[in-house]
């Protein structure tokens, strides 16, 4: 089995949001840094949900339930971001090259790539291979054209639930994406519930940059893009309207900006006082759209 470096633990970071996300665990990183990070996620990445941190190093690597990456010091500071796109979901209705075959350990193969099971027979949950003793339970997933079953195929980790795999997206959705973001990989997608019902999101970026959200209701057809904006460049109709209604709450330093399929544009704010959470999307007149 490949050497690994260093021991896995969980840092669960859940925010409130108009979805409902869970994190799985793993790693050794200490008390003070795990609280500056999530800390730094909620604050910068709203909406998402830590997955794992790991140390390596003098490094902490942690990953976001959505594939993106940060990189931060031993203390918590952030060194870097990087996006999941060398190693997204890939779909071949999406004509996407596959990235590099990875290899797991020697353990017998389960669904997917995870972490082995205790005996090297494959995680509970899609674990893929693993060595005797050393791994504890998989967080696989469903198979697709890159999870195969105990092969050494391309693809990332599963990361929650709610996660589908880009094969099974709909067509109508796979014609979207295409003719809109040829240029793009898609790295993650799932099914959530929101302000509107019932919906499909499929997350597209480039190389290095922060990915762009594309929203689906129920029968596909495409209803927002949303991206990550500071929380200082929102309207102040917004503002003044979270002054007047949330004075004790804290907004995130960065929202969620809603470019909707007629134009208009929406704010989805992220507001905490102490452990209470409040997700509140604006017009862009400063009347309140939704909260959840």
């Amino acid at each position: 089995m490949k050497k690994t470096f260093f021991l896995v633990i969980t840092i669960a970071a859940i925010l409130a949001s108009c979805s409902s996300n869970e994190s799985a665990s793993v790693g050794s990183v200490t008390t003070a840094a795990s609280a500056t990070i999530t800390a730094y996620v909620a604050d910068n990445y709203p909406g998402t949900t830590v997955y794992t941190s790991t140390t390596s190093g003098s490094k902490v690597i942690t990953t976001l339930n959505t594939g993106e990456q940060l990189t931060f010091t031993s203390a918590g500071t952030i060194i870097s971001y990087a996006n999941n796109i060398s190693k997204g979901l890939k779909a071949d209705s999406l004509i996407i090259t596959p990235d590099s075959t990875f290899i797991d350990g020697k353990g017998k193969p389960g669904q997917g790539k995870g972490h082995g099971g205790p005996d090297g027979r494959g995680g509970m949950m899609g674990g893929g291979p693993g060595s005797k003793g050393h791994d504890g339970p998989g967080y696989g997933g469903p198979i697709d054209s890159t999870h195969v079953a105990g092969a050494q195929k391309p693809g990332h980790d599963r990361h929650f639930k709610n996660e589908i795999v880009v094969d099974s997206l709909p067509s109508v959705i796979n014609a979207y994406v295409l003719a809109n973001y040829a240029t793009f990989t898609v790295i993650h997608a799932e099914i959530d519930t929101i302000c509107q019902g019932a919906v499909t999101e499929v997350m597209v970026c480039l190389k290095g940059t922060e990915p762009v959200k594309l929203v689906f209701d129920a029968t596909g057809s495409y209803l927002f893009k949303a991206k990550r904006i500071l929380y200082a460049d929102v309207p102040a109709a917004v503002t003044a309207t979270i002054t007047a209604n949330y004075p004790t709450y804290k907004a995130t330093h960065r929202v969620e900006l809603f470019t909707l399929a007629n134009g208009n544009l929406q704010y989805k704010v992220f507001l905490i006082l102490n452990k209470t959470h409040k997700v509140v999307t604006f017009n862009a007149d400063g009347t309140v759209a939704c909260e959840k």
